[in-house]
């Protein structure tokens, strides 16, 4: 597994999702856009999961874990991405690290930093956690941050003990998001506009399981990893 950066160029990137259809008016983020481009250009060598992060200069930064390093990345591009989508950002300042070389040992301590959509399933499909809970719950006091640190800790369960005095709701907001499912022979389907909650949770946790942590990181948290949730920042604590 490695870890990747790339630098977008926001312009580009939204002129692919024009082209390619990808840009709706009803999707309030770039994620949708951004899978997009990432299938197009990289194809099976796309990350897993990633984060954008806006730059001042009007730049975007991503951040992803992935297969490959940048150089393979970089190679595909140039072999086999459609030139609009090679185009959206420069691949010579691409970089990338292996994860394999991150020192994660069980009882170490950790930072982190993680954009999730905290959903879960209910008879009528994804529930806001928190709406979910105060449905069961009418009559407690609840909070977002405590609703969905619950449900980060249920996702990190074996593999990171979350210190809930350190894990603080950085960020919420409710999303407009555009979504495009498959039918069951792969088929994509027209698409739909769909709302749901944009978190942002920071604080520290220990590592129990180092190698069901390495999991976590490659897979994600929670759903809509493919488009910009889920990704699990490391820093020192």
């Amino acid at each position: 597994m490695h870890m990747i950066d790339l630098r977008l160029d926001p312009e580009r990137l939204v002129r692919h999702a024009e082209v390619e259809g990808h840009n709706r008016p009803d999707d309030e983020d770039l994620g949708y856009a951004t899978h997009g481009w990432l299938q197009a250009a990289l194809g099976g060598l796309a990350p897993w999961n990633f984060r954008l992060l806006s730059k001042r200069t009007g730049e975007l930064r991503l951040l992803g874990y992935g297969p490959a390093r940048a150089d393979e990345l970089r190679e595909h591009a140039v072999s086999f991405a459609p030139p609009l989508a090679a185009q959206v950002t420069d691949w010579r300042h691409a970089a990338s690290k292996p994860m394999d070389d991150v020192s994660l040992k069980p009882g170490q301590r950790l930072g982190f930093e993680v954009r999730i959509c905290p959903v879960v399933r209910g008879r009528a499909g994804e529930q806001d956690a928190f709406l979910a809970e105060a449905a069961h719950l009418p009559h407690e006091e609840l909070s977002r941050a405590r609703v969905y640190g619950d449900w980060l800790e249920k996702r990190l369960s074996g593999v990171a003990e979350l210190d809930r005095e350190q894990c603080a709701l950085q960020g919420f907001r409710l999303v407009s998001m555009w979504r495009r499912g498959h039918t069951p022979n792969g088929q994509a389907t027209t698409g739909r506009r769909i709302v749901r909650p944009d978190a942002l949770v920071a604080g520290t946790f220990t590592v129990r399981d180092n190698e069901g942590l390495r999991q976590v990181l490659a897979r994600g948290v929670g759903r809509h990893r493919a488009f910009g949730f889920g990704m699990v920042l490391l820093k020192p604590a």
